[in-house]
């Protein structure tokens, strides 16, 4: 199994995108890329059968994807840090390292930043109970994000830094099995955000294009989470319940009538199918929170 990651370069460039209003998107220069707002997604097409690339976009950039369709600061939609302590179970805790993630992206792209503080010192807890407590080692890490709140700049820094430890330590340690579970809990949390906004206004037809977009990361996720080697039932069962959501989808009128060579970015779900699809996603974030 191989997996790929280019968060820092990516997070800076989807901050870019963001402040000046959006920009043309460079083709992508590998085989079977899709480039969607910034992220890129790899499947080698022709790979060995136990290979697996790909390069998932940060919470950071998922929380900017639906911030720029509208999506406002709401504190209620995010998993209490206080829940931390309850998740005792490896796989879990994983899972809930990335939905904090992206809880803590949601609250800086919110410049929510004490808020964001409180889900920063969160992830180094879990970081200890997961085996990624080298990421969190520089002991200043807190007081630096502290000492710059409100420079949104100097934060989203931090955040690529503690990113880009994150991606090398997993790297260099043969951690695939975390990293694969820890971006499906950043991606389903950051799906969350969208399918809780897109309840709420059902006549946003940009909120479900933007759902539509991340269905080619779900399946990518949803494949690595296959490709894992260790037999974990957890695993299984959230790669079939991702499944289900991207099955539910690709089954859509709206998606069927545009042909097997649709492109994800083209699709404008009705308000019906909105609301079903975004049923899914929230009953699968509340089921990895509990």
């Amino acid at each position: 199994m191989k997996l790929k990651s280019i968060f820092g370069a990516t997070l800076m460039a989807g901050m870019l995108l963001q402040s000046c209003g959006g920009g043309e998107e460079t083709p992508a220069e590998n085989k079977g890329a899709v480039t969607n707002n910034g992220e890129t997604v790899i499947i080698e097409e022709e790979a060995p059968e136990d290979s697996y690339t790909f390069v998932p976009p940060s919470p950071l950039q998922i929380a900017s994807i639906f911030k720029k369709a509208g999506l406002a600061y709401d504190a209620s939609v995010l998993n209490d840090a206080a829940n931390a302590d309850s998740y005792t179970e490896k796989f879990q805790q994983t899972l809930n390292f990335g939905v904090y993630s992206s809880d803590l992206a949601y609250c800086v792209k919110s410049e929510k930043y004490d808020e964001a503080g409180q889900y920063l010192k969160t992830l180094k807890d879990i970081s200890g109970k997961i085996g990624l407590e080298t990421v969190f080692s520089d002991e200043d890490l807190l007081d630096r994000f502290n000492n710059n709140m409100g420079n949104q700049d100097s934060i989203v820094e931090i955040l690529i830094y503690v990113q880009e430890n994150t991606d090398d330590y997993i790297a260099q340690n043969g951690k695939v099995e975390l990293s694969v579970v820890y971006y499906a809990g950043a991606w389903i949390e950051g799906m969350y955000f969208g399918a809780i906004a897109a309840k709420a206004n059902p006549d946003n037809l940009d909120l479900g294009a933007l759902i539509s977009e991340q269905m080619t990361i779900g399946k990518s996720i949803e494949k690595g989470l296959v490709t894992l080697k260790s037999g974990d039932l957890d695993a299984e069962d959230l790669a079939a319940s991702i499944a289900e959501i991207v099955s539910t989808f690709e089954n859509f009128e709206s998606v069927v009538a545009l042909g097997e060579d649709a492109a994800y970015l083209d699709i404008y779900l009705t308000p019906e199918e909105i609301g079903t699809i975004s049923d899914k996603i929230i009953a699968l974030r509340t089921s990895i929170v509990e």
